[in-house]
């Protein structure tokens, strides 16, 4: 009788039980994500199991039981694949090397039989070492040299933040443990808590293991557990459909491009927004609740697992580049610099097809100018459907990814390109509040650069360089204007001034304002308000016209 796909054999075992008796050996496939338990939950484990166990040896724990969780593993003949309690046994791990380290100071017989029954033993019959669990490909060397050797493998450091997780993990235990050695009296006492923790970790955590012997459906044993909650990310389950999907000399290199790709955007939001821009730049927009179904029907379709992994580990590479602003370009890097400040996240699809497709760079320049532009005009200036926008950034991206010429991506921006008398209309009326003043200083610094002679001067971050009310926000109650709160946060009121002169000046007026610091000033948008005699609601009107002709020049209607 063939056994059903859906069968299991649950049955309730210790946690030793898991890690001593398992055979063969249990192994985190290397499709599922990297140890992810951060301080809040390692904290909460060994409260639990203190809390549990009591601070002393005590035998009130004979037939107690303190139930962890489930833990799911398929048997594939080769290892137990644990698809569910990865945390949870590789923490107990953690905590069981600290707890041998420790005990090593006062018995290394007892140290010893921790490694050899719960963490790793030395087959003598091979010569190999052999762990009693181990990690994904990603996680698995530091783990191993790190957590499970004894002695400690020496120069081996954490490289990624997962490993950083187990190494924090560690040391907080270990100094749990010196705490509560040293608490109750060093020596003998000190070990004889420290075996108490040990044996109620060992005998007394108590785990529902569920196991199946049909390897061939681990996939989708994996993604039933998280339909049913188990919270597995969207790039968990990517990187599972891809490595299950790729031919087994494939691999390796899969998992070196999704290396790369953690390496350079991390793993877990900061991927799965890259998995989405990668997908956008050449197919078109999709929701990222969908992004998994949409990716996964399309390899093996359009795009070999491998093809795929190697165009995400670029795309990677990439992404990190435009998020960081990393260009020798200064006009690249303005615009680059703008779509961060803006938030405007729907720009790094075209960003991602022009790098692909376009090898010259002034192309690439024109196509981030003309997006920018558009930004201002659209978005900043006008006001306008930002939603709009954002679905013609993802379809333009398709467009330069189809291989169809700058030509045809600019004629695509310009549609949603505001008119010059919607956009003077608009501008006349432009103000910031304080959770918009970065944005002022955006085109603030763009005015400056454009009224400059040369690039001499590089304008300083807003920790130096201070977004400057010309009337001031607090002015004395003879000096208020009638319509203040329309006037303070015009941008025509508003300019970039040095540190010290932005705190020496005050709520001072305009005159001393003008003497004690704009005109030792070297930004030009500042030293231009030293042609004003007077400051009023009329200054600011006037004002605010002349920087709107500069801001058509620098963001035209054409968007070139």
């Amino acid at each position: 009788m063939t056994t059903p796909i859906d069968s299991f054999h649950p049955e309730k075992r210790t946690l030793g039980q898991i890690l001593s008796n398992t055979s063969p050996a249990i192994r985190v496939p290397d499709y599922q994500r990297d140890f992810s338990w951060g301080k809040e939950e390692i904290i909460d484990f060994w409260s639990d199991l203190i809390e549990f166990g009591g601070s002393h040896v005590q035998p009130t724990l004979v037939g107690r039981e303190y139930f962890l969780g489930a833990a799911v593993l398929v048997n594939n003949g080769h290892f137990h694949l644990l698809l569910d309690g990865q945390q949870r046994l590789a923490t107990a791990t953690i905590l069981l090397s600290a707890l041998r380290d420790q005990m090593k100071t006062f018995k290394e017989n007892a140290a010893a039989q921790i490694q050899n029954e719960y963490i790793q033993f030395n087959d003598h019959l091979t010569g190999e070492r052999v762990s009693k669990i181990e990690l994904n490909v990603f996680d698995r060397p530091f783990f191993r040299d790190f957590i499970q050797a004894f002695p400690r493998v020496q120069g081996c450091s954490a490289s990624k933040k997962s490993h950083r997780l187990i190494e924090d993990a560690y040391n907080y235990f270990l100094e749990q443990i010196n705490d509560g050695w040293k608490k109750h009296g060093d020596g003998k006492k000190g070990f004889e808590w420290a075996v108490h923790v040990a044996q109620t970790l060992r005998d007394h955590l108590v785990l529902v293991t569920v196991i199946s012997t049909n390897a061939k459906n681990a996939a989708s044993i994996f993604t039933t557990l998280n339909d049913r909650g188990i919270g597995l990310s969207t790039v968990d389950l990517i990187r599972s459909f891809v490595l299950q999907n790729a031919a087994e000399t494939e691999r390796e290199e899969i998992i070196e491009c999704w290396d790369k790709t953690f390496t350079a955007c991390g793993t877990h939001l900061a991927a799965e927004a890259l998995i989405r821009t990668s997908w956008v730049s050449d197919h078109d927009d999709v929701k990222t609740r969908a992004l998994y179904k949409i990716v996964t029907d399309t390899i093996t379709v359009e795009i070999s697992p491998l093809e795929y992994s190697r165009m995400l580990g670029s795309d990677a590479v990439r992404y990190k580049q435009f998020r960081e602003c990393d260009t020798d370009d200064q006009d690249i890097f303005e615009c680059w610099n703008a779509f961060r400040v803006l938030k405007f996240n729907a720009a790094y699809p075209l960003l991602l097809a022009a790098a692909r497709v376009l090898p010259n760079i002034g192309d690439q320049r024109i196509v981030s100018r003309a997006l920018f532009a558009l930004a201002i005009r659209h978005n900043v200036v006008c006001g306008l459907d930002r939603a709009k926008l954002e679905s013609l950034a993802y379809a333009s991206a398709k467009t330069l990814s189809e291989k169809k010429g700058t030509s045809a991506v600019l004629e695509e921006l310009r549609k949603l390109s505001p008119d010059q008398q919607q956009f003077r209309e608009s501008f006349a009326r432009l103000a910031f509040t304080k959770s918009n003043s970065n944005i002022a200083r955006l085109m603030l610094r763009a005015f400056d650069g454009k009224l400059s002679a040369s690039e001499e001067v590089t304008i300083a971050g807003s920790d130096k360089v201070h977004l400057e009310h010309i009337y001031p926000q607090t002015p004395k109650p003879e000096d208020r204007w009638t319509n203040h709160e329309g006037m303070i946060g015009r941008l025509g009121n508003l300019t970039l001034l040095d540190k010290k002169f932005n705190e020496s000046i005050q709520n001072a007026g305009f005159t001393a304002k003008k003497e004690q610091a704009y005109k030792d000033s070297r930004l030009e948008v500042t030293k231009a308000l030293l042609s004003y005699t007077e400051w009023s609601s009329v200054q600011v009107e006037q004002r605010q016209l002349e920087l709107c002709e500069l801001a058509e020049g620098l963001w035209p209607a054409s968007l070139v």
